[in-house]
C-alpha cells in the first residue's frame, strides 16, 4: 500500500515495517505536527494585537447631544459590556466568555476610538471593572466621558462612589439593582445621601432603576437627582413575557421592563433627564425599532452595549430616528 509521508514522498508500509519507519515517539510527534498544521486558523493561538498609540484621528461625524447639568452628552451612549463581558444572554453562559475573548485590550481601545470618531462621547461602566482602558484613551487625547455605576459596600457604605470620583468619573449613579433593593427596604435616606456624596465631589449625581417603583418612590420622597437611568424596552420580540407570566423577569427571557407603557406615562412627568438602558432587551430587538421606541417613549439618552462593528450603523440609525421622531415628553436633557 502506498501513501504520501509527512515529507511529501511515498513510502511503502507493509505490516511490521511501519514500526521500523516510525517508532512510537516519532509517530506521536509527527501526527501532532500534522494535526496542528491542519487546524482551522481560528483555533490557533494568535498574539495579542498591539495597542494603538499616538493621538486620536479627527472625528468622522457628530451626534445630536443633550445636557445633564452643565455637561453635554451624546444622545447615544456606549455601554461598558465590552469591558465587563456582561452579555445578558439568558442561560447561554459561554457568550460572556466569548465576548471577553473577542474584546481584547486592543479591541477595547479600538472600540472607544471608533465610538468617539462617530460622535459618541459617553461610556457607562461599573467602577470595579476598572478604568485602565479609559486612561489609555484619555492619554491619546480622547474626550470620552465616563458615567460610573456604583454599589453600596458594607453597611450601606459609599466607598465605590468616592472611588469613581477619584478615578475621573463625570457622573455617578447607584446601580439599578442596588437602588431597587434600598427602595424595597424603605431606605430612601441612603439613596439621598448617595447624591450628597457624589455632588460633594463635583460629579453629576444619578439614580439607577430596573423597577418603576424606584422612580415613583424617589419622586414621591422629593429626591432630586441630576438624572435617572432606567430600563426601557418594548415587548415586541420573540421571548418577551406573555400576559400570563408573572414574577421576577429578566433572568432567562431577556426582559428588564415588564411595564413599558406605564414607564412612559410616569417618566412623562419626571423633570430630570432620563437615560434609558436595555433598550434592545440585550440584543433581542433590532436597533431601528428599539431606538425609536425609547426616544418616542420619552428617553433623553439611550445607553447601548456595542461591538466595534456595530458602532457606525447604530450612530446612523440614531441620527435617522432623531430626525423623524413623534415625541410627546419634552426634552429634559
Amino acid at each position: 500500500m502506498l501513501r504520501p509521508d509527512l515529507a511529501g514522498k511515498q513510502t511503502s508500509i507493509k505490516g511490521a515495517a511501519m514500526n521500523d519507519a516510525l517508532n512510537r515517539r516519532g509517530f506521536l510527534k509527527a501526527t501532532t505536527a500534522l494535526a496542528a498544521a491542519t487546524l482551522p486558523a481560528g483555533l490557533h493561538a494568535e498574539p495579542e494585537p498591539n495597542l494603538p498609540t499616538g493621538p486620536l484621528p479627527p472625528p468622522k461625524t457628530s451626534l445630536p447631544t443633550g445636557r445633564i447639568g452643565s455637561v453635554s452628552f451624546s444622545r447615544l451612549m456606549l455601554g461598558g459590556n465590552l469591558i465587563s463581558g456582561y452579555a445578558h444572554a439568558r442561560d447561554l453562559d459561554y457568550v460572556a466568555h466569548l465576548m471577553k475573548r473577542y474584546n481584547t485590550d486592543a479591541k477595547i481601545a479600538e472600540t472607544l476610538e471608533l465610538a468617539e470618531l462617530h460622535g459618541i462621547n459617553a461610556v457607562n461602566s461599573w467602577v470595579r471593572d476598572g478604568v485602565t482602558h479609559f486612561e489609555r484613551h484619555w492619554k491619546r487625547g480622547g474626550k470620552m466621558r465616563w458615567i460610573a455605576q456604583a454599589r453600596f459596600t458594607g453597611d450601606n457604605g459609599f466607598d465605590q462612589f468616592k472611588q469613581a470620583a477619584d478615578l475621573g468619573a463625570v457622573a455617578i449613579h447607584a446601580t439599578g439593582d442596588a437602588a431597587d433593593g434600598l427602595v424595597q427596604r424603605g431606605d430612601l435616606d441612603t439613596l439621598a445621601r448617595s447624591l450628597d456624596v457624589i455632588r460633594a465631589r463635583k460629579c453629576l449625581a444619578g439614580i439607577g432603576a430596573h423597577g418603576l417603583g424606584t422612580i415613583v418612590a424617589c419622586e414621591k420622597a422629593g429626591l432630586k437627582p441630576d438624572f435617572y437611568i432606567k430600563t426601557f424596552h418594548s415587548h415586541d420580540y420573540h421571548t418577551a413575557p406573555r400576559p400570563d407570566e408573572t414574577g421576577d423577569l429578566g433572568r432567562y427571557d431577556n426582559s428588564w421592563c415588564k411595564d413599558p407603557e406605564e414607564v412612559a406615562e410616569v417618566m412623562f412627568n419626571v423633570r430630570q433627564p432620563w437615560i434609558a438602558f436595555k433598550v434592545l432587551a440585550a440584543g433581542a430587538i433590532p436597533p431601528v425599532r428599539g431606538f425609536r421606541y425609547a426616544f418616542e417613549g420619552g428617553a433623553d439618552f439611550i445607553l447601548v452595549g456595542m461591538f466595534d462593528w456595530q458602532i457606525e450603523e447604530n450612530v446612523r440609525i440614531t441620527k435617522e430616528v432623531l430626525a423623524s421622531l413623534k415625541r410627546t415628553r419634552p426634552w429634559r436633557g
